[in-house]
């Protein structure tokens, strides 16, 4: 009888043993497992940091520009607006002009995906004019970029790369209305003897005779309702009438 209590508490004591044994091998692995978790949210955390701090000096760079004009567009007068220091900036832009890229593709961007869609849409021609009128001037006040005072003091000859970035959106906006025009005439709501290019050249300066009177203004005010309905005009006069029977 002794000897079985004797075997029974050294098997319990092998088993407690055992399981502290076991438990404490599993404890590397877990602290392994919470490191590796810890690691991948840090990054998160770091990368969305990041982001955060890249479209805020984006935010402070349009302001400045759009306040003071470009030539008050400088690093240091970013950085101290948002805080930090020169060298944070250039963490996340190399130079000025790398800066100021990223601020026209932040702008141009969602600009361009909207007139997009909207050549795709199926629109009458002179709704399609107006609604491309307004949503070109209203993503212009909505950004705060006159083009007009943007380009009088942002862009010179040394600076290629900022000029081919505006003559690509310049480019695209004109494909654009080449676009709606042809769509207007494969579906004859106007006349195939009109010329496309001048149609396009008349459409292209409403939209930028609207863009210098709000540079000579220095207000919107009424800059889009009166752009919209000149830009109706316009497409009415050459959009072929119905003959009544």
């Amino acid at each position: 009888m002794v000897i079985r209590k004797k075997d029974a508490g050294s098997s319990k004591s092998t088993a407690a043993t055992t399981q502290h044994r076991t438990a404490g091998n599993s404890r590397p692995a877990a602290n392994k497992a919470n490191a590796a978790s810890l690691k991948v949210e840090r990054k998160i955390v770091r990368r969305k940091s990041g982001e955060h701090r890249r479209s805020e000096i984006l935010e402070v760079a349009r302001d400045l520009i759009f306040n003071e004009g470009f030539s008050n567009f400088t690093i240091r007068e970013v950085a101290g607006r948002v805080g930090i220091s020169e060298a944070a900036i250039y963490r996340h832009f190399a130079s000025k002009e790398e800066l100021l890229l990223a601020l026209l593709e932040s702008m141009f961007t969602p600009w361009r995906e909207a007139i997009s869609q909207l050549v795709k849409d199926e629109l009458p021609f002179a709704r399609k004019l107006e609604e491309l009128c307004q949503l070109h001037l209203h993503h212009l006040l909505n950004e705060r970029l006159n083009p007009v005072l943007f380009l009088s003091e942002a862009v010179n000859p040394q600076n290629e790369r900022v000029l081919a970035t505006m003559r690509y959106n310049l480019g695209f906006l004109a494909d654009s209305v080449a676009a709606i025009v042809t769509a207007a005439k494969k579906h004859r709501q106007i006349s195939q003897g009109i010329s496309s290019d001048a149609l396009v050249a008349m459409v292209l300066g409403l939209m930028q005779t609207s863009v210098i009177r709000w540079t000579l203004q220095g207000s919107s005010d009424g800059l889009l309702e009166d752009s919209a309905r000149n830009m109706v005009e316009l497409a009415r006069t050459v959009m072929i009438q119905e003959v009544k029977r």
